[in-house]
C-alpha cells in the first residue's frame, strides 16, 4: 500500500535531511492523510538525547525518547487522558494510528508493540471515572448559569466518555474531530453519537436545567453499557 502524498513529501523532503543523524531514534507520521479524513500529515522525530537538537527541522514535531516513553508509561498506569489537552493520550494515540518512517534504533517498533497491547489500566480508569462522575456532572450541568462553565463541563465530560468507549474496544480516542466516523469504523455502535446529539439538543433547550441532566445520565449509561 502506497503512502499518501503528504507523508511521502515529509519522508523525502524533511526526514531525508534528518535520517542520517545518529541521534534520531525513530520518526513517524500521523494525521488526516493517514486516517482518511484529509490531506495533511505531521512528522514526529524522537531523539536519543536529553533534549531535542536545537537545529532540528521546524517542519517536524520533536520529542526525546525519555519524554515519549514517559507519555506511554502514563497511559499504562491509567493516567494522562482526562482532558482533551492531556499530552499522553494525544501523542500516543496519534502514534498508534500513524506509520513509522525511520527506526534504526528499533525503539519505534518496540513502542508499536507496546501500544498494540492496549493498557487495561486506562480502560478501567476511564470506565470507573464515567461511572463515578455521572451524578456530579448531571448536577453541574443543571445548575450551570455561566455559558463558559457549561461548555467546559460538557467538553471535558464528553471527552472522558469517549475515552472510555474507545478504550473498552481497545483503541485510543483520537479526539473530537470525526469521532462519529471513528466510532463507526471501529464498530463501536451508534448509540453513543446519538446520545451525544441528545445532550447538545438538551443544552440548547429552553428547559435545559431539567432536560440536560437527564440527557447526560442517559449518555453515561449508554457508554457504560458498551464498556
Amino acid at each position: 500500500m502506497s503512502l499518501p502524498n503528504a507523508v511521502l513529501r515529509l519522508s523525502t523532503d524533511v526526514l531525508a535531511d534528518i535520517n542520517d543523524d545518529e541521534r534520531l531514534a525513530f520518526a513517524y507520521a500521523h494525521g488526516p492523510a493517514l486516517s482518511g479524513f484529509g490531506e495533511e500529515a505531521e512528522l514526529v522525530c524522537v531523539w536519543e538525547t536529553a533534549e531535542a537538537p536545537a537545529d532540528a527541522s521546524a517542519e517536524a514535531t520533536h520529542l526525546t525518547v525519555a519524554r515519549f516513553q514517559d507519555l506511554l508509561d502514563q497511559l499504562g498506569r491509567g493516567e494522562g487522558w482526562r482532558t482533551p489537552a492531556d499530552e499522553a493520550l494525544r501523542v500516543i494515540g496519534a502514534f498508534s494510528e500513524g506509520t513509522l518512517l525511520a527506526d534504526d534504533s528499533e525503539l519505534g517498533s518496540k513502542a508499536r508493540a507496546e501500544v498494540t497491547e492496549f493498557p487495561q489500566a486506562l480502560a478501567d480508569a476511564s470506565r470507573e471515572t464515567v461511572a463515578a462522575e455521572t451524578e456530579t456532572l448531571a448536577k453541574r450541568l443543571g445548575d450551570a448559569t455561566d455559558p463558559w462553565e457549561l461548555a467546559e463541563t460538557l467538553t471535558n465530560g464528553l471527552h472522558r466518555a469517549y475515552v472510555a468507549l474507545f478504550a473498552a474496544g481497545g483503541y485510543f480516542f483520537p479526539g473530537r474531530d470525526h469521532r462519529a466516523d471513528f466510532v463507526a469504523r471501529y464498530l463501536l455502535g451508534d448509540e453513543v453519537p446519538e446520545a451525544e446529539a441528545a445532550v447538545w439538543t438538551a443544552a440548547r433547550s429552553e428547559n435545559r436545567t431539567e432536560e440536560l441532566p437527564e440527557a447526560w445520565r442517559n449518555l453515561a449509561k449508554v457508554v457504560l453499557d458498551n464498556c
